[in-house]
């Protein structure tokens, strides 16, 4: 359901960014381990690391987003259900 007059702060609109930024590391990469496994298939991904923290990183922004969001839009969420 959208909201008529969701709120988003700029706190939210910044962690959106964030997000996104995030997204396309994690993409990129994803791509250099695919690529890495097509090359290397019985070796381990030496930055598997790099991509347990993006998506460490990326639960968190999501997790502070929603947070946000909820205090944000709660009283207008509950109007119109």
């Amino acid at each position: 359901m959208q909201l008529r007059e969701e709120t988003i702060t700029p706190e939210m609109s910044e962690i959106k960014l964030m997000i996104a930024q995030t997204v396309i590391q994690r993409n990129q990469l994803k791509v250099e381990m695919e690529q890495w496994y097509n090359k290397y298939p019985r070796k381990h991904f030496p930055k598997m690391k790099n991509l347990m923290l993006i998506d460490s990183t990326l639960s968190s922004l999501d997790l502070m987003y929603k947070n946000l969001w909820d205090f944000n839009n709660a009283d207008a969420y509950a109007k119109q259900a």
